[in-house]
């Protein structure tokens, strides 16, 4: 076990460095980069060589089981864990050749799958000379932050997490029926319990929330508005500026993020992502 740990220029995150993913992990080197992971929300593991998609998918095999991707159109041709991310994509899927700001608001992967995934993975292939950062805001830090009041009217609650919320900010990848059967919608809870820390996050999704019980349509869009209004308090952020080579991972657990566009769009900016299965949330 030989690696170094930084904190990140933020108020979370962690940066490793002396560690080559394409090497074996032993269990004790495995379990302290867990530790790593899951007590910083985001880690960041430097200077990695994974260009050929195998080594990205073995990478991601040491850290937790990859995911299938859930809508293919932009699944890599070799490998359904890894998904392709520019910003030259459009949505093959219909007539609009508009290029996408794929992930470009507050969101957490697959809120809507009664099994959403724990952990997702970018790897930095091509990115522009500036800009470009990928944004979080900690879940932990931002239900810690609520007045005791919300807390106790967060009690129990659950929201429904559709594909697509009837006042999502953007739109998403068009469906095939197949893949609309794995993941058309189910309840979460809006404070869920990690496995792992035993602590109390905030869960939701403004990409994906459509109801919250015990409240009538509008009344519940109400209630949300304000408490993404709290969550997207600067004071909970990190922005991560990108350098080639970093291997990004994320708790979906406790975690929000965005993509930003912010920077020369005739820049190629080229990553593969790749998500580990998770576990269903529970009510905290």
């Amino acid at each position: 076990m030989n690696f170094q740990v930084e904190k990140l220029d933020g108020p979370f995150g962690a940066a490793i460095t002396g560690l080559d993913l394409r090497e074996p992990m032993d269990e004790q080197t495995h379990a302290a980069v867990n530790k790593v992971f899951v007590d910083n929300v985001v880690l960041c593991f430097r200077d990695q060589h994974l260009e050929e998609p195998k080594d990205f998918f073995e990478a991601g095999k040491q850290l937790g089981e990859p995911m299938k991707q859930v809508v293919a159109t932009y699944r890599h041709p070799e490998f359904d864990d890894i998904e392709v991310l520019t910003n030259r994509q459009t949505d093959e899927r219909t007539n609009n050749t508009k290029p996408m700001t794929r992930g470009g608001t507050w969101h957490t992967d697959h809120s809507n799958m009664e099994q959403p995934p724990k952990a997702t993975m970018l790897y930095a292939i091509a990115i522009p000379d500036t800009g470009g950062d990928t944004q979080f805001i900690n879940m932990y830090m931002a239900y810690d932050a609520l007045s005791d009041d919300m807390k106790k009217q967060l009690e129990g609650k659950r929201a429904f997490h559709s594909y697509l919320s009837s006042r999502a900010p953007r739109k998403l990848l068009e469906r095939t029926e197949e893949e609309k059967a794995v993941s058309d919608g189910t309840w979460q809870p809006l404070v869920r319990l990690h496995p792992e820390t035993n602590r109390k996050s905030l869960y939701f999704n403004q990409m994906r929330i459509e109801h919250v019980d015990g409240m009538e349509h509008e009344e519940g869009f109400a209630f949300m508005d304000k408490l993404y209004a709290h969550t997207y308090n600067p004071e909970f952020q990190y922005s991560h500026q990108w350098r080639l080579g970093d291997v990004l991972i994320w708790d979906d657990r406790a975690s929000l993020h965005q993509a930003t566009s912010n920077y020369d769009q005739s820049q190629l900016r080229y990553m593969h992502r790749m998500m580990l299965i998770g576990e269903k949330p529970v009510l905290a």
